[in-house]
């Protein structure tokens, strides 16, 4: 596996961040705080994910800490590999809304690749977070190996020892054995078969005290029928309780409309009918007499034209035309027009009169059949069409009152019916208290011996299970032993698998200074001498740093399997090397080590030291 290159969405104090990694060794340089932990960290939250913790502790866990700083950015990014000369990206999204918050997308074939945790694990030779950043991922200041790992990686070599599978965790197979063997341990019962075997001689005592023609009787049958006709009540209790509810419901829903009764909608129908009726019969009346509108007009323009004609005559006098071609006298022309004029204007007035009354009638029965109309529901004009719908609505009322009346119906007849029946149920209740007393002790009998029955029938399977469990107690104790002996075996080699090739990668790191060293089964470290083993714990920081150095690669390829995959990513972790330590181990690891390597630095002595020594490296300045 190698690292191509990463894109930051948003991470810490980054966004939009681009970083193209080259295949053999990287320097990282920054100053203090440009981010280069922050992007160490990104490089692991892309592989392993970032979980939020909960409650108080996630005010304060990695997922907030690297938080993006501006409000309603991205959290998250890609980070390209190379994997068997194929290109991947991995894409990841850490907001709590993320619809696809991780995919892999296989570049080289331009598709997604399928069970993308699975490949992931495969990607990464199986190593869990614990164990990436106990070896191949080394933070600031932490180039010892924790308590954490020391764990891992016993029961690494101790599976490949007995199975060759890495996946195995003996320490938590030994937990797991224990709790198991607890928990069988608990749910055995001892005395189950002592209390089987009395159970079942008073079994045979009592079946043979109720076969004795003593007892007979007819209590089953009474209690079968007296359970039937408790069925048959509730029964009828539940389709009761549903025509009430219909009932209530319909009442209710015509009482919302303001309907009583069955006589108050036929009531409205009958108004709203008769109603209609009436003003039709106006409406047509009013229309016929049309042509009365015209006549007050008539009679007032002759009323105008007799004034007319009066002041004519007035002011000419007796030389007026009109009197003088017709002979008429001057005052009797005068007083002629003046009733001509009177005349017209009473007609004109008792014909406008009549006509107002009539429309004023026809109006006060529009404004009825409408009131009438509302009360029935919304209607926007009075149409034969909306007298029809009215119609219908009231007579769809008028069937929920015919339909809860048979409701009521039904339910009366129901009364009755449960009635009978608790009537019924009555006499079997007497029956039953009526019988002797052996049929009594007969009922008793019989249900401490079903009692015992079923008592019996739950020991014999509890009898069952403890076989089972006591089969699975041994199986236990025989794996426990197994567990330990194997134990003993891990002791006497453990060292093994480490001190061979811990000692090689020491003897370079240190420039030859040390040559070999040694680790017991507690991961203790110590410094091979001609005369003794020294404990690293006595030797100074920078040797220590080193010869943890050489411990952690070691431990990275045998997690591996002892494959050279993953690359190797350093986090400040040269800070207690001095010149010369720093250029013996930078300078081998440069040379003997094929995996990828990453090396974040806040000093750009790393860089001017590989410029020195003329080795080949890749610069990324934050």
């Amino acid at each position: 596996m190698r690292l191509l290159s990463l894109h930051i969405n948003g991470f810490g104090k980054f966004k939009n961040k681009d970083l193209v990694f080259g295949d053999n060794m990287n320097i990282v340089y920054g100053y203090n705080e440009a981010g280069k932990s922050t992007i160490f960290m990104f490089i692991k939250a892309m592989l392993y994910g970032l979980e939020r913790a909960k409650g108080r502790a996630s005010k304060s866990d990695t997922w907030t800490k690297f938080k993006p700083w501006g409000n309603g950015d991205i959290y998250g990014g890609s980070l390209r590999f190379s994997y068997r000369e194929r290109a991947y990206r991995i894409e990841r999204d850490f907001t709590k809304t993320a619809t696809t918050p991780f995919a892999i997308i296989n570049e080289t074939d331009g598709k997604p690749v399928e069970g993308a945790t699975e490949f992931l694990k495969e990607v990464l030779c199986g190593l869990t977070e614990t164990a990436y950043s106990n070896t191949v991922s080394i933070s600031q200041l932490k180039s010892a190996t924790d308590a954490k790992m020391v764990v891992e990686l016993k029961n690494y070599i101790a599976n490949m020892n007995t199975t060759g599978n890495m996946s195995l965790n003996i320490n938590k197979a030994s937990d797991f054995l224990k709790e198991k063997k607890k928990a069988f341990t608990a749910t055995l019962n001892p005395d189950a078969a002592k209390t089987y075997n009395q159970n079942l001689t008073e079994i045979k005592t009592l079946e043979k005290k109720i076969s004795s023609p003593e007892f007979s009787s007819h209590l089953k049958t009474l209690k079968e029928a007296d359970a039937i006709t408790d069925k048959r009540i509730m029964d009828l209790n539940a389709q009761k309780e549903t025509l009430i509810e219909s009932i209530a419901s319909k009442r209710q829903h015509l009482s919302d409309l303001g309907f009583v009764d069955k006589a108050t909608i036929v009531q409205l129908q009958d108004e709203l009918n008769r109603g209609y009726n009436e003003y039709l019969s106006a409406y047509e009346s009013e229309k016929k007499k049309s042509i009365n509108k015209v006549y007050p007009v008539i009679f007032l323009i002759l009323s105008i034209l007799s004034v007319l004609m009066s002041a004519y005559i007035f002011k000419a006098g007796k030389t007026n035309v009109i009197t003088a071609s017709t002979g008429i006298s001057y005052q009797f022309a005068m007083v002629l027009f003046i009733i001509i004029c009177l005349s017209s204007l009473v007609f004109a007035l008792y014909i406008y009169t009549v006509y107002n009354k009539d429309n004023r009638h026809l109006t006060e029965l529009k404004v009825n059949l409408i009131a009438t109309m509302a009360r029935v529901g919304s209607f926007d004009s009075i149409t034969e069409e909306n007298i029809h719908r009215a119609n219908k609505k009231l007579s769809s009322k008028i069937n929920i009152f015919d339909e809860m009346a048979a409701d009521i119906a039904k339910s009366e007849a129901l009364n009755v019916d449960i009635e009978n029946l608790r009537a019924k149920k009555a006499a079997y209740a007497s029956g039953i208290d009526a019988k002797k007393q052996n049929e009594w002790e007969l009922e008793k009998l019989m249900e401490k011996l079903a009692k015992m029955k079923e008592d019996n029938s739950a020991l014999k399977n509890i009898i069952a299970e403890n076989d089972k469990i006591r089969f699975e107690i041994d199986a236990i104790d025989l794996a426990m032993d197994t567990l330990k002996n194997l134990s003993e075996t891990i002791k006497n080699s453990f060292g093994l698998y480490l001190n061979k090739d811990a000692s090689e990668l020491i003897e370079g790191i240190t420039g030859g200074v040390y040559d070999s060293i040694s680790i017991d089964e507690n991961f203790n470290v110590f410094l091979n001498t001609p005369n003794r083993l020294v404990p690293i714990e006595q030797a100074s920081s920078g040797t220590m740093d080193q010869v943890y150095l050489a411990l952690r690669i070691s431990a990275g390829r045998l997690m591996q399997n002892r494959s050279k995959e993953l690359p190797f990513i350093f986090d400040d972790s040269f800070v207690n090397y001095d010149s010369i330590r720093l250029r013996a181990a930078l300078l081998w690891i440069a040379n003997n080590v094929p995996e990828q390597i990453i090396v974040f630095s806040c000093h750009m002595r790393e860089a001017q030291l590989m410029t020195a020594t003329m080795q080949d490296f890749n610069l990324i300045e934050l």
